[in-house]
């Protein structure tokens, strides 16, 4: 009997041993075993940067017109203008002024002074000598017949980073205009920089 028990106990250990045995063999056979490959794209992108600034003459006033006659504001309105782009996908820098409605450019009393009426140059720009604000939008900035396209400035990649100060001059010509009626006429000139 006690023989019987060991080979009972020996058959018992033998598919155990067994087992045992092929445990570790079959964790070898899975080491460097490798799962398809997933693939995630990554991408990064810089935002390019444009601004302008009002750095004087951002409020302009004439004390007493002259009818019949081309007013000039007293002071230019000098405008800073920086921008950060990328060269391969811009072009230039385009800087305009314009009136949200051609027509009423100055409005007081029954009197209205339409865009064409103000004229503006910029000697480092585009219009050197005075010029309506009569042209158009340029790449979506401005309004039809109310704009005035003051300078572009061609990107290369070595001005990608860069600024550059203009000075804008203002007129309102009153000559031929009817005679204004006594009282204050205001109006919104808006300057925006555009890359295109």
């Amino acid at each position: 009997m006690p023989r019987m028990v060991g080979t009972a106990g020996l058959c018992l250990l033998g598919p155990c041993a067994a087992l045992v045995a092929l445990g570790p063999r079959e964790v070898l056979a899975q080491a460097g075993q490798l799962s398809p490959a997933q693939v995630i794209s990554l991408a990064a992108a810089g935002t390019s940067t444009l601004t302008i600034i009002i750095t004087a003459g951002a409020v302009q006033s004439i004390a007493g017109v002259t009818d019949n006659s081309v007013n000039s504001f007293p002071s230019p309105v000098t405008i800073l203008t920086a921008w950060d782009v990328n060269p391969g996908q811009t072009n230039s820098v385009e800087l305009m002024a314009f009136f949200s409605v051609p027509s009423q450019a100055l409005v007081g009393g029954p009197t209205q002074i339409p865009s064409g009426r103000v004229l503006g140059r910029v000697t480092t720009g585009l219009p050197i000598a005075f010029t309506p604000m009569t042209q158009s939008a340029v790449g979506g900035v401005g309004t039809a017949g109310g704009s005035l396209h003051l300078f572009t400035q061609a990107i290369t990649g070595a001005n990608k980073t860069a600024s550059r100060t203009d000075n804008l001059e203002l007129q309102l010509n009153l000559t031929g205009f009817p005679a204004l009626a006594p009282g204050i006429y205001t109006g919104t000139l808006n300057l925006r920089a555009v890359i295109q």
